[in-house]
């Protein structure tokens, strides 16, 4: 894409801004003159937002896969880049068709879960290029405790592979709980147990949302922990301004979603249902969406300049154009290995946990006859218990942890994960 092409693309866009902007105080003005509803107005001016926040992220993906010159980094960015019009243009249509935003809002909560875990992808993929293996740099750092209050109640992490799982562990797991927490929303408001808003305790919604909320603050409390390790490192690709723009987009969305349905469920959101077929509950929802149509034109802003392509724009490093490029936007490979090593700890985890049960269990029963002879005065012979030796290698099962012991991160990376603890840094996906 030639630059003179891009200086009047902006310009163009600048202009549509400007009258845009001006022609919209007249709008609303018309539109009360005319009588028109609330719902028609907020979506019709939900729409002006939507056009004019399309096309920014539309422009710098398409830059990007112009100059797609580190593939690694880029494939991530683009993904990120994508979070704002698929919010924005998800809200605008819940807003007009409130029957569909069942099935609209999940496609919004899911690529908030998606968008995390590319944004940590991307931190790590630049640290490989950058230091190799990682987490052999980070062992050699002085130990990073936990922020308040977690210093109070968790344990440091050892720093080197540790330390990497554990962030790694964190964020992806919100990529499969979020999708998770949809689906069994889906679920339980077919059979009327589910009501957004509600907070009966025979509704699954308020159980639903504390595991979403808590599954949320955990990655990104990951993502914060992960930074304070290597912020000195991270410093040449500027990543608190990227983390405050995702940050802001995932947590204003939840927290203000969050608020209207309380301020529902208090009765300061109230509706005459005898002159409208629209619940409270609707409003609320019909609210978020007019205001996420707002914000994420915002967003797409603050996201053009914390990922601006500027930054891959080598003229030393050959690249093959948008249409041979754009097919490696839609290559997932990477998000299914580290889906699937995640999925594979927690369930060896759960196996190891129930074996040390087991085994603890057994001991305790082989015990209690010797124990209860020797209460009564008697002496326990040798067939009541043979306590395991002190190197038996059951008695590693007794953590229940991988990481404990030998059955730490390096483990892990025994097991088929990627051993430089990043994002699937086998898949290099690089044009051919």
């Amino acid at each position: 894409m030639a630059w003179p092409f891009r200086r009047v693309f902006r310009v163009c866009w600048w202009l549509l801004c400007t009258a845009t902007f001006c022609a919209l105080p007249l709008t609303i003005w018309e539109f009360k003159n005319q009588g028109w509803s609330p719902h028609y107005q907020a979506w019709f001016i939900g729409g002006i937002f939507v056009i004019l926040t399309t096309p920014i992220a539309v422009y710098e993906v398409a830059i990007h896969t112009e100059y797609y010159t580190r593939p690694r980094l880029q494939r991530h960015v683009i993904r990120i880049l994508w979070m704002v019009p698929i919010y924005s243009l998800d809200a605008w249509l819940a807003l007009r068709f409130k029957d569909a935003r069942a099935y609209l809002d999940p496609v919004r909560e899911i690529y908030e879960a998606y968008v995390i875990y590319n944004f940590y992808a991307y931190l790590m993929n630049y640290l490989e290029d950058e230091l190799g293996l990682v987490d052999e740099h980070l062992a050699k750092k002085a130990p990073t405790g936990h922020i308040w209050p977690f210093n109070h109640c968790l344990t440091p992490w050892r720093m080197g592979q540790e330390y990497i799982w554990e962030t790694k562990k964190g964020v992806t797991s919100y990529v499969i709980i979020r999708p998770l927490c949809t689906a069994l929303a889906l679920i339980t408001s077919q059979f009327g147990v589910y009501s957004e808003g509600s907070w009966r305790p025979n509704n699954s919604y308020p159980y639903l949302a504390m595991a979403t909320n808590l599954s949320q603050m955990w990655a990104l409390y990951c993502l914060v922990m992960f930074y304070h390790a290597f912020k000195d490192e991270l410093q040449p690709i500027r990543p608190l301004s990227k983390f405050l723009c995702i940050k802001a987009v995932v947590f204003l969305t939840f927290w203000q979603g969050l608020s209207l349905n309380i301020l529902v469920a208090v009765g300061a959101i109230k509706v005459n249902e005898q002159f409208t077929t629209y619940t409270a509950a609707d409003v609320a929802e019909g609210l978020q969406d007019f205001l996420i149509c707002i914000e994420m034109f915002l967003a797409a802003l603050a996201h053009a300049y914390a990922f601006p392509p500027r930054d891959y724009m080598d003229p030393n490093i050959p690249t093959k154009g948008f249409f041979t490029n754009v097919r490696y936007m839609f290559d997932l490979r990477d998000v299914v290995v580290d889906v699937q090593g995640v999925l594979e700890e927690h369930l060896q985890t759960t196996a190891e946990t129930g074996k040390a049960a087991f085994v603890k269990t057994a001991q305790g029963i082989a015990q209690t006859p010797g124990q209860i002879y020797q209460m009564l005065g008697g002496q326990a012979t040798s067939r009541t218990h043979h306590p395991l030796p002190a190197n038996d290698p059951d008695e590693d099962y007794m953590t229940g942890s991988l990481l404990a012991s030998d059955h730490g991160p390096a483990a892990v990376s025994g097991r088929g994960l990627h051993h430089r603890s990043g994002s699937s840094s086998e898949l290099q996906l690089q044009p051919t």
